[in-house]
């Protein structure tokens, strides 16, 4: 996994590999920083997986289009 502020990829949640969002680092205090969707798809208990692949879930498509 790579460092907070790096370059955009794209996180997959759970189970489902076949819908691919654009990921945000969460911090917390006294916990290490952690990936999860800018969606908020998921729990945050659920595996989240890193890829370099083209962001498909429409509601992050539109949440990043106005950053």
């Amino acid at each position: 996994m790579r460092a907070p502020g790096g370059p955009a990829g794209a996180v997959t949640v759970g189970e489902d590999v076949l819908t691919v969002h654009a990921l945000e680092w969460r911090r917390v205090p006294d916990r290490r920083p952690y990936v999860r969707p800018v969606c908020g798809a998921g729990e945050d208990g659920d595996e989240t997986w890193e890829w370099l692949r083209r962001v498909n879930c429409p509601t992050c498509l539109r949440m990043t289009a106005t950053r």
